[in-house]
């Protein structure tokens, strides 16, 4: 009777979800919520995205599940994104705690008197952070070690490095010529990013020259030619350009040409110098000078004898603190000084392409087919870098899930509506979307993670090249597609 019983209240509960899954849904129930595939179809589909390709790949973090993808497999160039993947293979391989250290060190001893028997050495790592404040705390704590002159050489060691000043991968005839601060030269002996600053400001009265100055001295090496700058009525406009000159004897010259009005502030103007090593040893000569240290002997370059003793050094903040500066700002130098340090720390040379393939090697352990990507730099600053989308994400799912160094690269990129290369967008939802972006001529990109309305996380990525007019267009898509996800609620799963 019981075991009856039993067979009744079963079926009765099968009748009855039965029934229930029939019924029509009540007309107060809210609508199913739309897939993220069903809210951003509709923007790419706009007359406004035929300005442009694109590659466009969007994954869950939770489960890695793609949730929206559009030629997420065409390989494109993506500009600054890159340095996204640049951080990441640095994280990997040379740890949050990496640091750059300067060294200086002697190959004689101190006698009573402050003079050094021998030759002082420095020795660079190519640490990107280094400024002249740095440089002059080191000669300070140099002359705290009871160094007064150095009877010797003072040798210049930047043998870290190898394969050139140059940032390889960007061909612009026009910026070779110029040195704009975003293409700066690298080396293991590097101060103030590679740049000079060129300090303006108005003469004294109109038709008189124009005050120009360097903000770091580097006598000896960088010079100023502002014969033809002169102070115009106040109110002006503001006229200058500047010629950048390597002598054949290896200096520099800067020619300023134009007008300075005579109300104008006081303004900075930014070019790389074409010898880092030179530059260096210049700012560090006169630092020595300003701390009344005497040289009896050169200044030149060389590598570090056997024996030498460290005096002093300083190192870089943590590499962490190295990258969060490169991504939110998207500094190019920082970037390849970084992939340098990858190159010489895994290949043992500190050169472009050693650090190049220590990225091949990092995507092609995330399961990429090398055939289908291609690593000029590590910068992005180079229209010979190729990446499909659904690389970039790769590399950001397997940031996100590293225990060991993924908060560190989330940390890295910008916020949106609070800092780097984002403040100044969506800035009514400051906090919900951390990425990279990347520019260049007829390239937009951003790629990064971001949440829905629910908090899930997601990954993406968003290259957009061969873009008609100006950039304004894709970052407004970019912005909406963000906007789109902050409004969606993730459908709830039933078990």
């Amino acid at each position: 009777m019981t075991r009856i019983r039993s067979r009744v209240r079963v079926l009765q509960l099968f009748l009855a979800v039965t029934v229930f899954a029939v019924l029509p849904a009540h007309a107060d129930d809210p609508p199913p919520s739309p897939s993220i595939e069903e809210v951003l179809t509709p923007v790419t589909e706009e007359r406004a995205f035929r300005s442009f390709r694109s590659s466009m790949h969007m994954v869950r973090v939770s489960d890695g599940e793609q949730v929206f993808a559009q030629d997420e497999e065409r390989a494109l160039v993506p500009a600054s994104t890159m340095k996204a993947v640049t951080a990441a293979t640095a994280l990997r391989n040379l740890g949050p705690a990496h640091r750059f250290e300067t060294e200086i060190l002697r190959t004689g001893e101190v006698d009573a008197s402050g003079v050094l028997r021998g030759n002082l050495v420095v020795r660079g790592e190519g640490d990107p952070s280094m400024v002249v404040e740095k440089l002059w705390k080191l000669v300070a704590d140099l002359q705290l070690e009871g160094v007064e002159r150095i009877a010797g050489d003072v040798i210049y060691d930047d043998s870290y490095h190898s394969g050139g000043a140059e940032l390889p991968g960007w061909g612009k005839q026009e910026d070779r010529e110029r040195g704009p601060a975003y293409f700066a030269t690298l080396g293991a002996l590097s101060v103030n990013f590679n740049t000079v600053s060129l300090v303006l400001r108005p003469g004294a009265e109109v038709g008189k020259p124009a005050r120009a100055r360097l903000e770091t001295p580097a006598e000896g090496y960088v010079k100023i030619d502002a014969e033809e700058l002169l102070t115009a009525e106040g109110g002006a406009r503001y006229r200058l350009e500047i010629e950048r000159i390597v002598e054949d004897d290896g200096t520099m010259t800067f020619k300023l040409v134009g007008s300075v009005p005579l109300d104008a502030e006081t303004r900075h103007f930014y070019r790389t110098v074409d010898n880092p090593t030179r530059h260096f040893m210049s700012v560090f000569e006169g630092l020595l000078g300003r701390q009344g240290i005497r040289v009896d002997g050169r200044h030149r370059r060389g590598t570090t004898p056997e024996g030498a003793t460290e005096v002093v050094s300083v190192r870089s903040p943590a590499l962490t603190a190295i990258l969060m500066d490169m991504n939110k700002f998207s500094n190019n130098f920082i970037a390849e000084q970084v992939l340098r340090a990858v190159g010489a720390e895994v290949r043992g040379e500190g050169s472009t392409a050693a650090g190049v393939s220590v990225v091949e090697e990092y995507l092609k352990s995330l399961g990429l087919d090398e055939k289908e990507f291609s690593i000029a730099n590590g910068s992005g600053l180079s229209r010979q870098t190729r990446l499909q989308a659904t690389h970039l994400t790769a590399v950001l799912l397997d940031m996100v899930d590293d225990p060991r160094v993924g908060a560190e690269f989330r940390t890295s990129l910008a916020i949106a509506g609070t800092d780097g290369t984002l403040w100044r967008r969506l800035v009514d939802q400051p906090g919900r979307l951390r990425g990279k972006t990347g520019t260049v001529d007829g390239v937009h990109c951003l790629v990064g993670y971001m949440e829905d309305a629910d908090g899930e996380l997601y990954a993406f990525a968003f290259l957009a090249n061969d873009i008609r007019g100006g950039t304004g267009t894709v970052k407004g898509i970019h912005d909406r597609l963000a906007r789109k996800i902050f409004d969606v609620s993730a459908p709830i799963a039933v078990p």
